[in-house]
């Protein structure tokens, strides 16, 4: 593999030293190995919202037999902490490949396509990787419109969740109806702007970054997460439903969740959360 940078130093208006001399460590390493064709670096430090303790996040794109090994081995993650000079400190590294990142591309889901969003070659074989890589980091634009019901008619739904939470004085329900309320609707901010779904470590903070939102938005979601309420939940509703221009009547939601959340094990595996 050939360097994508000439030395750390060309990183260091991005990274601290102990991660730049953590991040030369890892293109030392696996520079020469012949089963991995590119090295990225990912994660926080990429996105631009790392802290002096973050982990250094790695990319190592194999070759497909590689990758293929790897996965059947269950060896696609692990942990380096020889080359962190910091306390606490390590290298998270995950291997991948360049079908699963054409995959990606073709249809991967919001967090998949955003974990390639800002990604850093730091070494590759592959002239070509970066720009495959801007393919697998690219807002789905010709669904935005798709998502945005699909989404509104989620947050409709756990608005009467929430509605029924409180009516049976179920802590439970109103915990887990909150958390997807706040969810919802930020990704109806986050698609509206063709931003991605970062997962939720970082939902609250990329929804901030956004430049069109409600009205109050930050305040109402803090509003509902301090005091969970139906007053709270319905200002947030209404003050999304606002945003987008939709209005709560001419939304089936009830068959819209009925499809996306009830049988979404039709045409797959359910997902986890329902096994």
């Amino acid at each position: 593999m050939t360097r994508a940078y000439d030395s750390v130093a060309e990183l260091s208006d991005r990274l601290a030293p102990h991660h730049l001399a953590a991040v030369d460590g890892v293109v030392a390493r696996y520079a020469g190995d012949g089963a991995v064709v590119a090295l990225l670096l990912v994660g926080s430090l990429a996105h631009g919202l790392g802290r002096p303790g973050s982990d250094v996040d790695v990319m190592l794109v194999a070759t497909e037999e590689a990758f293929e090994l790897r996965r059947s081995e269950g060896r696609l993650a692990f942990v380096i902490h020889d080359l962190a000079g910091w306390p606490g400190g390590y290298v998270d590294v995950k291997v991948t490949s360049r079908s699963m990142l054409e995959r990606v591309a073709h249809h991967g889901s919001d967090p998949a396509r955003y974990a390639f969003r800002d990604a850093v070659v730091l070494a590759a074989s592959d002239p070509t990787i970066g720009a495959l890589l801007e393919r697998a980091a690219r807002f789905p634009s010709e669904r935005r419109a798709e998502r945005q019901r699909r989404f509104l008619c989620q947050l409709l739904a756990w608005t009467w969740y929430l509605e029924q939470a409180e009516e049976h004085a179920n802590a439970y329900l109103t915990t887990v109806a909150t958390h997807k309320l706040v969810l919802f609707a930020c990704r109806v901010v986050l698609n509206a702007n063709e931003a991605l779904f970062p997962y939720h470590k970082w939902l609250l903070r990329e929804t901030e970054r956004v430049p069109r939102q409600p009205e109050r938005f930050a305040d109402l979601i803090a509003e509902l997460l301090a005091g969970p309420s139906v007053g709270a939940a319905r200002r947030l509703k209404d003050g999304v439903l606002a945003f987008a221009g939709e209005n709560e009547a001419t939304l089936d939601w009830p068959n819209q969740f009925l499809v996306d959340s009830e049988l979404n094990w039709l045409e797959q595996e359910a997902p986890v959360d329902d096994l």
